[in-house]
């Protein structure tokens, strides 16, 4: 496991900041917990044989004046029996509510990307986050703060660390009663490297808890090794079931 250094533990200060019942929140929907899991698969044989694999896990808990959110994602892709792709996404965040529309918030984050110029990539970041629209069928949230990054560079082999600022936002438009778009940003702004990811995605709904999902993912670093690639983009079409 790394060690992080002091930058880091300060920027865990901050994550704890989220802990501190400062003023009397006005209350979320108590919601509880909402889980689904999306699995989705593709093979191809003949001239060229290809298999894809792509895994999403998502829980979020709502209580009064709290809010848990989780994401697993695992990515596998193999041509003609060589794996060219292998990505894996795990971050946890906790919010704590202070108004009607207002929240402090801390994350940490963990990306290990097999292709990618990076071993891993983590961070520990905490900040505000308002949300911008709330209305019945569509819902806007927009985050910014701050933190540290590490990570390992996959050829010098040495690990780094940089404070970033971190923005963030989260759209939902139920525009039927059984379908959904929904767009999630992250953007980690540092010195040495700008991490930005967005997923879109479309959902609609086929039982209570059944859903069929086709996402499109942007991954981009500004700064990558000499024959990589600054953009990758991942299409997929998934199954999505819903615990209640």
């Amino acid at each position: 496991m790394p060690r992080f250094s002091n930058p880091v533990r300060s920027s865990l200060a901050l994550f704890m900041l989220v802990s501190i019942p400062a003023l009397p929140a006005i209350a979320w929907d108590a919601e509880g917990w909402e889980t689904s899991i999306e699995l989705g698969a593709s093979k191809t044989t003949g001239n060229t044989e290809s298999t894809t694999a792509n895994a999403r896990f998502r829980s979020q808990h709502t209580a009064e004046e709290w809010r848990n959110r989780i994401r697993l994602d695992g990515y596998y892709h193999e041509e003609d029996d060589d794996t060219t792709g292998q990505r894996y996404v795990g971050s946890y965040q906790l919010d704590r509510k202070l108004g009607e529309h207002d929240y402090l918030f801390g994350a940490a984050r963990y990306e290990r990307d097999r292709f990618s110029s990076y071993v891993y990539q983590s961070s520990l970041t905490g900040g505000y986050g308002r949300r911008l629209v709330d209305r019945e069928t569509v819902k806007l949230d927009a985050e910014v703060g701050g933190g540290m990054r590490q990570y390992k560079q996959r050829t010098e082999g040495s690990t780094e660390r940089e404070p970033v600022a971190r923005f963030g936002g989260n759209f939902r438009w139920d525009f039927s009663e059984n379908a959904r778009l929904t767009d999630e940003l992250l953007i980690l702004y540092g010195s040495d490297n700008t991490e930005i990811e967005n997923i879109l995605s479309l959902t609609a709904d086929m039982t209570s808890r059944l859903a069929l999902r086709t996402s499109f993912t942007v991954k981009h670093n500004t700064d990558v090794e000499p024959g990589t690639e600054n953009t990758d983009t991942i299409t997929d079409v998934s199954l999505v079931y819903r615990f209640q």
